[in-house]
Formats: structure tokens, sequence, C-alpha cells
């Protein structure tokens, strides 16, 4: 498709041309004929020396007119070729089918069918499992003198000219006297409740399911203590003397602050005081890290970390 091809591009063409020859190759290539270019004032062409050349002024008016240019009309060349529309020398392209490639999976075998009973998921216990007994035992043992016989106190005794009624002996840990286990079911206690009844079954399998008194309790035993569902507790009794008293406690640190069964200062003092007097020994396992006891209770009673970094020579205490 030829271009459009204005005057002033014909006039620009001749006046770079020197001979009649060139003109006349010019307008051939520029798609005028000699004999169709009007001798008019309008487009001068430039004459050799026998012809003068056109006056500048209107050749400067034929470059820059007032009104846009129309384009000259077509020639007979350009009437006798076919339609010169791109569309019709560039042939439409039809769209091709385009159809999905479905890639071969490989079987996958079918999820077994879910059953009515869920398997538990493994417990991990706060105690190190090759620690809890050796834990346990350093926690409930009471110390007897009825080990070998103490020899630097029987020297003692027969340099100072002092009769020897009974040979003193060494002191040794021993279960005979039992334990009291005493729960926390309180609020505080609620996600270590799988803890709590794991470790009253190592409790029996180490010191003897005979010797084991276990009590359940809220807040603290004073409001209720016993062996079944709150409803069947009664006033705390402390055990017989001797027997140590092993509490599975918070102390009061957890659960919510606005709670009115959680017990405070003067509850757990009231508590050591009556178990105390009794001739009993009383130790708490507490699940929280020793950076949050106070200071009045670790003053108070023995507490031991329930944690994994607990050893026995850490949860050995002296129990009355």
């Amino acid at each position: 498709m030829r271009s459009q091809i204005w005057v002033g591009d014909v006039v620009r063409a001749l006046e770079t041309a020197r001979t009649d020859g060139e003109r006349a190759r010019v307008l051939e290539m520029l798609g005028f004929i000699p004999g169709a270019v009007p001798a008019t004032g309008h487009v001068a062409l430039p004459a050799g020396p026998d012809r003068p050349r056109a006056p500048l002024e209107s050749v400067r008016r034929e470059r820059h007119p007032g009104p846009a240019p129309q384009p000259l009309p077509s020639t007979a060349a350009e009437e006798e070729r076919p339609d010169s529309d791109v569309t019709a020398e560039l042939p439409l392209l039809r769209p091709a089918r385009v159809e999905a490639v479905h890639t071969p999976r490989e079987p996958v075998e079918p999820l077994a069918r879910p059953t009515a009973g869920r398997a538990p998921l493994p417990h991990l216990p706060l105690f190190a499992p090759g620690w809890t007994s050796a834990i346990l035992r350093a926690m409930v043992s009471r110390r007897v003198p009825e080990g070998a016989v103490d020899i630097p106190a029987l020297i003692d005794t027969l340099a100072h000219g002092r009769p020897v009624g009974r040979l003193p002996r060494l002191p040794v840990p021993t279960m005979r006297y039992g334990v009291q286990v005493l729960v926390d079911r309180g609020p505080g206690m609620q996600p270590f409740r799988r803890d709590q009844n794991e470790l009253l079954e190592r409790i029996r399998a180490v010191v003897g399911s005979s010797l084991v008194e276990v009590g359940y309790f809220s807040g603290t035993p004073q409001r209720g203590t016993g062996p079944g569902a709150r409803w069947t507790r009664t006033a705390y009794v402390p055990p017989e003397s001797g027997r140590p008293v092993l509490l599975l406690s918070d102390l009061g640190l957890g659960g919510p602050p606005e709670d009115p069964q959680r017990g405070g200062r003067q509850d757990w003092e009231h508590f050591v005081g009556l178990v105390t007097r009794a001739g009993c020994g009383v130790v708490a396992l507490s699940p929280y890290p020793p950076r949050r006891w106070p200071r009045w209770m670790t003053c108070l009673l023995p507490l031991v970390s329930w944690d994994r970094t607990t050893t026995a020579s850490r949860a050995s205490v002296r129990l009355p």
C-alpha cells in the first residue's frame, strides 16, 4: 500500500535534482508522469539553463498553505491495481482448537477409614522416666538411725567417760512409714491432671500400695479432703505420727486470680502448722519454676520443682 505523497514532497525532491532526466525520474518514482503535473505557478519545476526558475515566494506559499492539503488523486496505474487493503494481501488465520493435555497420575492408596476409638497421644511426663523412682525415694523417705555403728560418736562418748547405753548408729533412709499424697484438683493444676495420675501410680509402685494414702482437695486441704469425688470430701485429718505428707500442688500460684477457692499464704501456714504438730513432715511438688516461688513459700516448707531438670540429689529433703 503506497503512502500519500503531497505536492510539497514533489517540490523538495525536484529541487535536489540537477538535470531534466533526473527530474523526470523523480516524478516517475513519486507516481507523477511528466504530463500530469500542471504548469501553473503553484508547483514550479526547476528549469534548465534556457528556462527561468519559479519565484521562491510561490514555492514557499505552496510549502505552507493555509488549509490542510488534500491527497492527490490516485493514478491510472493504481486504479488498475486490485484493492490495496492489507487484509486482501494477508490471509486471515483461523483459530485452532487447543485441547487440554491430561498428564497421567500415579495411583495413590486411599486413606484408612477412621475408627471409632482414637489412640491417645504419647505422654511425656514432667520427670525424666529414668530418674522418677530415685526422686520419689529421696522425697518421701525418712532418715532413721538404723545403719552402721557411728564410730566417731562412740569414741566421743567413751572419751568423755559417759556410759554407753546404746550403740550410736548412722542414719539411713527408709520408706516403711509410708506416705500421704494430697492431690490438688483446683483450676491451677488442671493442665497437670494426667501427670498427677501417672505419678500416683509410680508412687504406689515405689512405696507400696498398702503404705500410700491418697486424698484429693481443691484450693487447700482444710476445705475438704478425701479419696473420692468432691461431694464426699470431709475435713482434713493429718496422718499418723512419722508419716510424711507429699503435696502435688501449685500452692495457689496458678489458676484465675479471682477464684474464691484459691489458697493464700495464711491458709498454707495453717496447714503446715497442722501437719507439723501431728509429728509429720511435709514436702510440696510444684510444676512451676523456682523463679515464681515467693519467699514466704520457700521458708514455709520444702519445695521441689516438678521438672525434667530435677535430679535425686536436688529432691533430697530432710523430713522429721
